[in-house]
């Protein structure tokens, strides 16, 4: 469960809570001060309150509790609610394998490209995007959506354990992108990040396809062609550098050439993705922001408000409360 304003369900837990503690040093005093009195007077007084009074208290209580509740909305569950848009399809993949936690750029170059992504999707309000993680093979993360927050969610998941298999295959990641997209889309545009080290698999031949499916790959290296070892931490938290089975430290770097010449054959653009994520809006200015918009069904989740019945409880029990209240005590001598 949560709330459309849980604000107000904070608010109200405070108010209750220092009315209930208010109310309890009131009684506190007025016991006090009545005892105080009846030995003045010398008078041996019994004040009894009936028991609908007392629960009154329970009933105001409850009361008040529904229609905090109430106000703030509660939800829990969904609907889809289908929808037709007008934007863009653009897709992104990102490289998961263990190259992308080199530190060459910060924080490294994996985490990089997450919060690159989160920052340029101010600028695709409204179009819808998808994301597919690739090591050895090519996972769909998420399906074009226009639901941002369900993008947001998917993106921030990704590590490099997501994908099992080990390596860095570019050309499953293109054809699963292929097969993503919808066929009578005109504008297909996939925004590839990765370092470009690609170990397996044909990248070329996959790049003439997806230029023949009308898919148009804009790539954005990340780190640099110097290239660095790839640290990644053990058990104990201590930093521990990768080697290759002749027990040599493993150097990544960027592969610009490969990453240019993918994005040659489909009509794309090639950019760094830069030590603040520049390359991702550049790409967005230069190739996306004026292309034409289409159609496209988009899928919403609409979470259902259940406030109604906690809206009845607290009118019932605030109805209630002042009959039990004006039950009057009994004052014995």
């Amino acid at each position: 469960m949560k709330f459309q304003s849980s604000y107000v369900w904070i608010l109200g837990i405070i108010y209750v809570t220092l009315l209930y503690v208010v109310a309890f040093f009131v009684q506190r005093k007025t016991n006090k001060l009545l005892h105080t009195w009846s030995q003045q007077k010398y008078l041996p007084i019994q004040y009894t309150r009936p028991i609908a009074y007392k629960i009154s208290r329970w009933v105001l209580l409850l009361g008040l509790v529904a229609l905090f509740m109430a106000l703030a909305r509660p939800q829990w569950g969904e609907v889809t609610e289908k929808r037709q848009q007008t934007g863009l399809n653009v897709l992104f993949a990102i490289d998961t394998s263990k190259s992308m936690l080199a530190n060459d750029v910060r924080p490294n170059r994996l985490d990089l490209a997450k919060l690159s992504i989160e920052e340029l999707l101010k600028s695709l309000q409204g179009n819808q995007v998808g994301l597919i993680a690739f090591a050895g093979n090519a996972f769909l993360q998420c399906p074009t959506t226009a639901d941002h927050g369900a993008f947001k969610l998917s993106l921030r998941a990704l590590d490099t354990n997501v994908i099992p298999r080990g390596g860095t295959n570019l050309s499953e990641a293109i054809q699963l992108a292929i097969r993503t997209f919808d066929t009578n889309a005109s504008y297909k545009q996939l925004i590839l990040l990765t370092d470009g080290e690609n170990l397996s698999g044909d990248v070329m031949q996959a790049a003439k396809e997806a230029s023949q499916n009308g898919v148009v790959i804009h790539t954005v290296g990340i780190g640099s062609e110097k290239g660095t070892s790839i640290g990644i931490k053990n058990e104990r938290g201590i930093i521990e550098y990768l080697k290759d089975a002749q027990g040599k430290i493993v150097i990544t770097r960027l592969d610009e050439n490969t990453l240019k010449q993918i994005a040659q054959i489909t009509r794309g653009f090639y950019v760094p993705l830069g030590n603040a994520g520049e390359g991702l809006q550049q790409i967005y200015n230069v190739a996306l922001k004026h292309l034409p918009k289409e159609n496209f069904d988009s899928e919403d989740k609409i979470p259902i408000e259940r406030f109604h019945g906690f809206a009845g409880l607290a009118f019932l029990f605030l109805l209630l409360e002042p009959c039990l209240f004006f039950r009057k005590g009994k004052m014995r001598f």
